[in-house]
């Protein structure tokens, strides 16, 4: 997710977008789940229950979280542009076992410091060493962004050096696109979501395992609040430039003072935000078909979830819907 790109746009937003309004407490099961098969290539379930990790700094509270969960989580870490490549080797290792991992290779944000070569060799240092672990390789994230680059040739090019790189060694991918309402949502004539699908290269269209969706209301001004109807018409659309890729959401959150919103979000407002996406799983699995494989992958899991029990924790939250979905 882009901390300086997307909300940009959307700095005059009023601060109701954001509003702390009271919470009342949840509880959870948190029975935990079983241990996961660890073997390479195992079969990922469907539907997805995502989360999203940026740190693995606290990582014996972020696996106590994760192992806690009633049903077994898709957990989505962030590699940081400036975080060695082994310094994220004891969490993958411990996290395995409770969870399916997904691995996004450079956050938007970061993608334009990058040229097609050294994001080939990035990627190749990653799948080099984790290769047998990452179950899925998030390999472009928030693409159709003006944040990401500035043109659909640079932006697709780095991101087929990734795809190239994780097909090599037998890899899954997924790519990662914003989901616009309309115009006061971009910059430049290029980001429209299904107009610059269109535009990647066959290679991409023929071959990406899993194209989700990022959406958040406060990247648009006035903020966007797509529907279930209106999100699945994208996906469908989606599905026919990508004829074999299964479907998803890739990304949701409460943006907060870090993306450039005036204030933080209260407990209340990430509920609403969790229960509006999440819930509309079975909405999306009506419109889109059986390629709809959920995802969601809260983004701010590190920050409102981890410790499980921090005050104002949405990890409640976030297992009864992960357990719904």
């Amino acid at each position: 997710m882009s901390r300086a790109g997307a909300v940009a746009i959307a700095m005059t937003l009023a601060l109701g977008a954001a509003a702390c309004g009271p919470a009342g407490p949840e509880t959870s099961g948190g029975t935990g789940h079983a241990r996961l098969d660890t073997e390479p290539g195992r079969p990922l379930p469907s539907p997805l229950r995502g989360v999203t990790t940026d740190s693995v700094v606290d990582r014996e509270q972020l696996v106590r979280a994760v192992s806690d969960h009633s049903r077994a989580p898709t957990v989505r870490i962030v590699f940081e542009q400036d975080t060695p490549v082994r310094a994220y080797a004891a969490a993958i290792g411990r996290l395995r076992p409770h969870a399916y991992l997904m691995g996004e290779l450079l956050d938007s944000d970061a993608l334009s410091d990058f040229s097609v070569s050294q994001v080939r060799e990035r990627t190749e240092k990653f799948v080099a060493a984790y290769g047998d672990r990452i179950d899925v390789w998030e390999i472009g994230n928030e693409l159709n962004g003006s944040w990401t680059g500035d043109s659909p040739g640079e932006i697709n090019a780095k991101v087929l050096a990734a795809y190239d790189v994780v097909k090599e060694h037998g890899g899954r991918t997924a790519l990662t696109l914003n989901h616009w309402s309309g115009p006061d949502c971009y910059e430049k004539a290029w980001e429209p979501t299904s107009a610059y699908a269109r535009l990647m290269p066959e290679r991409l269209k023929r071959g990406a395992d899993f194209v989700l969706l990022s959406i958040y209301e406060t990247a648009c001004s006035p903020a966007q609040h797509p529907t279930a109807d209106q999100i699945g018409a994208t996906l469908v659309r989606l599905g026919k430039t990508f004829p074999r890729a299964k479907l998803g959401i890739g990304e949701v959150g409460a943006q907060r003072k870090q993306d450039g919103l005036a204030k933080d979000p209260g407990l209340a407002e990430k509920k609403r935000l969790a229960q509006r996406y999440y819930g509309m799983q079975s909405a999306l699995e009506k419109r889109v078909g059986p390629r709809f494989v959920g995802g969601y992958f809260w983004w701010y899991y590190a920050e409102d979830a981890v410790p499980r029990d921090r005050a104002a924790s949405l990890w409640p939250t976030l297992d009864r819907l992960l357990r719904s979905l």
